[in-house]
């Protein structure tokens, strides 16, 4: 696949960026996506998506549900870098880690409405034909059942699958 920018190279980078219910994927040449600053995983994250939690903090400022900021707001401030939420508010930028800790309560309600969830439930893993990979201990309790069943053959072929997947980590 040609790279979606310049259309000269093979895109060896796949982007997916999802902004409420629209997904935009660009598919990008390793120059083109060195230009857009895609290269490293461990880029700036502000960098690459400062805008988009900005835009969407702002938004979330001016509707109707946010109402405007509280003198409550104003006074709640992170114990370790002096930042109030009101003013995490305005720039989409927390000061530093402890700021999760004293916004707890707030970082939860606007990460729900963010991202519709405030907890990592995470993917399952899937093999290169689509199908789910089970973890390690998913397959020992398979194994323990078709042991309790007598189903030898069956216990057999799940211990070795065991024995391959620890010896693959």
């Amino acid at each position: 696949m040609l790279c979606e920018k310049c259309h000269q190279r093979e895109a060896m980078v796949k982007f997916t960026q999802v902004i409420g219910d629209e997904k935009k994927t660009l598919n990008l040449c390793k120059s083109c996506a060195d230009k857009e600053g895609l290269n490293n995983p461990l880029v700036d994250i502000s960098k690459v998506f400062g805008k988009i939690l900005i835009d969407i903090l702002s938004e979330h400022l001016s509707s109707k549900a946010a109402g405007t900021v509280t003198k409550k707001d104003r006074e709640l401030v992170c114990d370790g870098c002096g930042l109030s939420w009101a003013d995490f508010m305005t720039s989409g930028r927390l000061g530093c880690p402890q700021c999760y800790e004293s916004f707890l309560g707030k970082m939860k309600v606007l990460l729900r409405r963010l991202h519709g969830c405030n907890q990592h439930i995470g993917k399952q893993l899937q093999t290169t034909r689509g199908e789910q990979v089970e973890s390690v201990d998913a397959l020992r309790q398979k194994l323990r059942k078709a042991v309790e069943r007598e189903e030898y053959e069956a216990a057999a072929a799940l211990r070795d699958r065991i024995k391959e997947r620890e010896r693959r980590k």
